[in-house]
């Protein structure tokens, strides 16, 4: 590159921009340079690095993605709420001691930032302005991160496997733009697949960071159950939510990790994880699911690839069975909680004076799925409780013969991205989908165990990615940092770029 960094990050000129016809922002114009972006291989803490250094500043960071929000989100469609004014004042407040020194990053629109509106993707919730961060919140702004917009989200995240709603449109996934990012954390995944951030916040109660993460390249994580700082109102957790991010680089995500552990959890703290262990682990392969749907020929292929490379690191790969039936599992699972999103309706109905589905309040999906679950006898619903209830002891009695379970992420590389609509009736059709596209994750949350997507294949054909899932016991997330940073070294992801990207359309 001939261009400096500071004349890359000071080419915005108001003149340039206003005869090129470019796009401003609360008066500062937002030129794109006639380079790539210069920044695009660097992830969040080697931007980190670059403000420490005093390279660039926190400001000209966000300024940067800014320009790239403006360039990709007409493509790609990641963002509810942008809070650019917010994080550029933060720019001159944070501290360049803390790990990300002012680093932007984008957080999913299903957890409280003080201030910042947050609508689980629902018209309901336009004008919901929660007063207080979270924990978990605090914790990313503790670590230095500067909250630069809130990502997209299905309607309560309840049309899972398409990141779609009335509100704010469908997100597209930057590898090919006809597909479906999947959920819940959509958004989060695209704004990071098409270069916006290196990472983003992402909350995971069924496959929501592990799903997106796989069909856009990227890696997702789902931490043991009550290990991360409490994402919920009053320090409260999700009985099966959790939060940690998806990132391009594994180290960015233990780094946040490291920050966002609970001190008063239910485990010891892991701390910073750095890289990979000695330590050989035995590894139990299981390449589909019982009474699941055939899985898709490419995937098999991929995960049949990713268990040959653990043999050729030195780890013992066994075949073994996930623990659950995917038709019994999911049987209880919709007999326990469909049942249990009346509140939605209430809510609905009092701000309206009409029944939800008239409301106009929230996507015919998500009333139909409501209307679906209140026929739901009382007695099928205690009866899902109590087989759930067997799901952890199920697991922990597999993880007490391996250390790590190995299996697809979801049975096909992606979907269309129209498969489901904010106007979709439920029927059997529609959740047979649904579950066929958490068959593999949700159990995870149930139990409440460690889990990750790794993108370790690309299918030969379409080029999309492939992740592949790695599991481990309660309590056991370092082994799979661990494990993450070792496969990341033996087969780097971090420069497989989506063509929908910056680094191919200049910001």
């Amino acid at each position: 590159m001939n261009i400096s960094r500071r004349r890359f990050l000071g080419s915005s000129a108001a003149a340039i921009a206003a005869s090129a016809g470019f796009s401003t922002y609360a008066g500062a114009a937002f030129a794109a340079p006639k380079t790539a972006d210069e920044f695009i291989d660097y992830d969040a803490l080697g931007m980190a690095d670059l403000i420490k250094k005093g390279e660039i500043s926190a400001r000209e960071a966000v300024e940067l993605t800014i320009r790239r929000i403006e360039a990709m989100e007409p493509l790609v469609n990641a963002i509810t709420t942008r809070t650019f004014e917010r994080a550029l004042a933060k720019a001159e407040t944070i501290s360049t001691n803390t790990t990300f020194a002012g680093m932007p990053v984008m957080i999913k629109d299903m957890i409280d930032v003080g201030g910042v509106r947050r609508t689980d993707g629902s018209r309901m919730m336009l004008a919901n302005i929660p007063a207080e961060n979270t924990m978990y919140i605090d914790g990313i702004e503790a670590a230095g991160m500067n909250i630069i917009a809130m990502t997209n989200v299905p309607e309560f995240a309840q049309l899972g496997v398409v990141t779609n709603n009335s509100a704010f449109g469908l997100s597209r996934n930057p590898w090919d733009l006809s597909k479906s990012t999947l959920g819940s954390s959509g958004g989060s995944a695209a704004a990071v697949a098409s270069g916006m951030v290196p990472m983003a916040h992402g909350t995971d109660g069924g496959g929501s960071n592990r799903l997106p993460a796989c069909t856009q390249g990227l890696f997702g994580v789902k931490p043991s159950s009550k290990r991360m700082l409490a994402g919920e109102a009053g320090g409260v957790h999700g009985p099966f939510k959790t939060n940690q991010a998806i990132s391009r680089t594994v180290r960015d995500s233990a780094a946040l990790f490291a920050h966002t552990e609970d001190p008063n959890g239910p485990f010891p703290t892991v701390g910073a994880v750095t890289g990979p262990s000695k330590t050989r682990l035995k590894i139990g392969f299981a390449p589909s699911i019982r009474s699941g749907m055939a899985v898709d020929p490419s995937v098999t292929a991929a995960q049949e690839n990713t268990a040959q490379l653990l043999r050729d690191l030195g780890h013992e790969v066994v075949d073994t069975s996930i623990p659950v039936d995917q038709g019994e599992f999911f049987r209880n699972y919709n007999g326990a909680f469909l049942g249990q999103f009346g509140a939605i309706t209430d809510q609905a109905r009092a701000i309206s004076g009409a029944p939800a589905s008239e409301s106009g309040l929230i996507d015919p999906f998500t009333a139909s799925l409501i209307e679906y679950g209140s026929a739901i006898p009382s007695d099928v619903q205690a009866a899902g409780l109590e087989y759930l209830a067997t799901v952890p002891g199920l697991y922990a009695e597999m993880f007490s013969d391996i250390d790590v379970l190995l299996s697809p992420v979801m049975p096909f590389t992606s979907i269309e991205g129209n498969a489901l609509t904010p106007e979709t009736q439920v029927n059997d059709a529609v959740l047979d989908l649904l579950q066929s596209g958490l068959a593999y994750t949700a159990s995870a949350n149930v139990s409440g165990h460690a889990a990750m997507s790794v993108p370790l294949n690309w299918d030969p054909e379409s080029g999309m990615p492939i992740g592949s899932m790695f599991q481990a016991a309660t309590g056991n997330d370092k082994m799979l940092y661990e494990l993450a940073f070792e496969l990341e070294q033996a087969r780097p992801w971090k420069d497989r770029w989506a063509p929908y990207s910056v680094r191919y359309i200049p910001v």
